[in-house]
């Protein structure tokens, strides 16, 4: 770097880079590789010319694009729009190579790896698609996919979206890639609401790809000709189907506006279901396509129902065992015998091991669970079995999150099973991890889907008709118990029914009847996952009467802790922990406080590390005056969870506190915790966040000023 350019890179990003070397230059701008000192990691610094600036609502734009957080996107730490007209994006830096310089050096892939890639890609861009403003990336093609060591996709070179601004659209389409819609002139609008583009657009990279064109103007007229629409969610789709095109054939499809080669004149090996999906998500006309990535990604998943090759493999596996009998009856017998007893020796090996994990993660043994289980997949690594178990570890641990998205690269792969109620416990532990998210309507989606494989287990049903009581559909649950009772003989007498005729006895207000429902299902016979479900709605009803039930909320609590297995001991203890601290409140005493302690304490032995019981480990550390423990407990979550500023917020009261304490009443540390808060603050209020303690500290803060 010229020390010319260094110098204006340096004023307008600031001092805290190191090592930059250029990586690549060209019509939409320039990227540098840096090291981000305070992170101690490599970061791709992009500047561009923005011609747009001062229309939009930039610094609110900014922080929601820094909270996006998906594992086939790159994290955005920052994006300065500097006083010399320049707007810098800092970004993880992603190894590897872009998916067009791989097709080219390697040539086209098989349907395996295209369809790895389509569902990460439709996972990715269904992630933008749900954000509150929608945003939309608008310039999906091979070149913005990086292909990772590991062979998973990430999504990047954000800066080349489109931007709406006041009914302006600036706009720039990458032929073979962008959809005709893309070529329109005028004002846009979102289909359905107010959508977000992914990052401000560049004056340099509009000007490239009308240049790059000769479909400008002309282009427009055309499109406005053929009624194209505007720009939506479906544009998206059409730059996702031309991606997976190109990965399959090595072939760039043709402009949007000429006739595209069907993807079915290549010989490329992808199945007539799969071709059938990117020629719909490649539709001229967007009423034609799928209506945005997450259905496009459904499709995916379910291909097997429609997708004539399973069928064909089945009957191949039929041909292979007549000829293995014809074999035998022309005298090798002893070597099929042989074959196939060591195939059985490795089937059983491969069952014992899901079963190990299995069994190790319903004792809180999750690293032996782990062991058993990756053992498990280096046996067989196309089978589903294993990996199911897997997603159930992240349940159990509390991490939702990471469990849906591992469930969603599970659901990426055509993998084998022996039994669909396999696929059932996928999608049920699916809606299980939405539930803890509070994201209902996903659930709702979930439990429908474990159903359409075991329509006969209860559990399901139990699941659904809660997901849609927190929707407030009381009358979609009373149709799901109906259809429960339809399909299950004696459904009334399982515990599930009664846990969830419970529940809508609870939404009803009929609390007398509720807990009767509570008892009963403990008393039923069934799987120890819904008397859990049961003492936990019995808590529930006992919280809703108020603080002078609080005891009995506590030992029903206590009580399932007692009388079920070590796995459903975090379940349990996470509202117990609560209740104890509104004990504590109640009686005015610490006691209430030491046992929740206790319960955080041990939920993180037993493997539950998510922020939330860690942040109230160190709320409850502080409430005990532990001043010390609840520093370091928040320490560590700063350094992984740098931008909440729930952590510097109780950092500051902590060491307000100690310097009370002290008596040295040096606020000055305590002052620097309130000020990042205040900052980061700022950004969660842009996310409709409220926080009277904020208020509370702001109170405090005012005697260090």
């Amino acid at each position: 770097m010229e020390t010319t350019d260094r110098r204006q890179w340096i004023t307008d990003v600031g001092n805290g880079y190191s090592r930059m070397r250029p990586l690549d230059e060209g019509g939409m701008g320039t990227l540098y590789l840096a090291h981000k000192d305070s992170l101690d990691i490599d970061v791709v610094i992009k500047r561009v010319k923005q011609k747009f600036r001062g229309r939009m609502d930039e610094r609110a734009e900014a922080n929601i694009l820094k909270n996006l957080k998906h594992k086939y996107l790159p994290r955005i730490y920052d994006i300065i729009n500097s006083p010399s007209g320049y707007v810098y994006t800092i970004m993880d830096y992603i190894q590897g190579e872009n998916m067009q310089k791989y097709i080219e050096k390697n040539g086209p892939v098989n349907q395996k790896m295209v369809y790895r890639w389509a569902c990460q890609l439709c996972e990715a861009v269904a992630y933008l698609h749900t954000q509150t403003p929608p945003i939309l990336h608008c310039d999906i093609k091979p070149s913005n996919i990086m292909i990772t060591p590991s062979g998973d996709i990430c999504v990047i070179d954000f800066n080349t979206s489109l931007v709406f601004s006041k009914g302006v659209l600036a706009l720039g389409a990458t032929p073979g890639y962008a959809a005709p819609e893309q070529y329109a002139k005028g004002p846009t609008k979102s289909d359905e609401e107010a959508t977000l583009p992914l990052f401000g657009k560049a004056e340099e990279d509009s000007q490239r790809s009308y240049f790059e064109s000769n479909y400008s103007a002309t282009a427009a007229q055309a499109t406005n000709a053929g009624d194209y629409g505007t720009i939506s969610k479906r544009t998206d789709v059409y730059g996702i189907g031309a991606t997976l095109y190109f990965a399959a054939t090595g072939q760039r499809p043709a402009h949007a506006l000429e006739q595209v080669r069907p993807i079915t004149s290549y010989h490329c090996g992808l199945s007539k279901s799969f071709q059938a999906i990117i020629l719909r998500a490649m539709r001229k006309h967007q009423e034609e396509r799928f209506q945005d990535a997450q259905e496009t990604l459904r499709a995916l998943q379910d291909i097997h129902l429609m997708d004539r090759r399973y069928q064909n493999t089945a009957t191949a596996q039929k041909m292979v065992a007549l000829v293995s009998v014809l074999m035998m009856a022309a005298g090798a017998a002893c070597v099929a015998f042989g074959v196939q007893r060591m195939g059985q020796e490795r089937v059983m090996l491969y069952d014992s091991l899901v079963r190990s994990g299995r069994t190790a993660g319903e004792a809180m043994q999750f690293d032996a669970a782990d062991q058993a289980l990756q053992r498990a997949i280096s046996l067989y690594d196309d089978r589903l079995e294993a990996y199911v178990e897997q997603a159930v570890l992240l349940y159990r641990q509390g991490e939702y999150q990471e469990c849906v998205d591992e469930i969603g690269s599970i659901l990426t792969r055509p993998l084998q099973y022996r039994d669909v109620q396999t696929v059932a416990n996928l999608y049920y532990t699916a809606a299980r991890s939405y539930d803890a998210l509070e994201e209902y309507e996903n659930a709702v989606r979930m439990y429908r889907k474990a159903l359409e494989y075991a329509p006969e287990q209860a559990i399901e049903y139990q699941g659904l008709a809660a997901a849609q009581l927190q929707l407030g559909d009381l009358s979609g649950a009373e149709e799901t118990l109906q259809l429960m009772c339809q399909e299950i003989p004696e459904a009334e007498d399982t515990a599930a029914y009664q846990v969830a005729l419970g529940t809508l006895q609870y939404r009803r207000g009929s609390l007398e009847d509720a807990l009767a429902s509570a008892q009963a299902a403990i008393n039923a016979s069934g799987d120890e996952e819904q008397k859990a479900q049961a003492y936990l709605l019995a808590a529930n009803i006992y919280e809703e009467m108020g603080d002078a039930f609080l005891s009995e909320e506590i030992d029903w609590l206590e009580t399932g802790i007692s009388q079920l297995p070590a796995a459903y001991y975090n379940v349990m203890a996470e509202p117990l922990a609560a209740a104890y601290v509104r004990l504590s409140a109640v009686e005015g005493t610490s006691e209430g406080l030491s046992r929740a302690l206790e319960v955080y304490q041990q939920m993180q032995t037993n493997g539950n590390q998510t922020f939330e019981v860690r942040l109230s480990t160190a709320i409850v550390q502080y409430r005990l005056e532990d001043f010390a423990g609840a520093e370091q407990t928040l320490l560590s979550l700063q350094e992984e969870y740098p931008d909440d500023y729930r952590v510097y917020k109780w950092l500051a009261f902590v060491a307000d506190a100690e310097q009370n304490q002290a008596g040295t009443y040096d606020f000055s540390e305590a002052k620097d915790y309130w000020l990042q808060a205040k900052q980061l603050y700022e950004i969660a209020q842009t996310q409709g966040t409220s926080d009277p303690e904020m208020d509370e500290l702001d109170q405090i803060a005012s005697k260090w000023v």
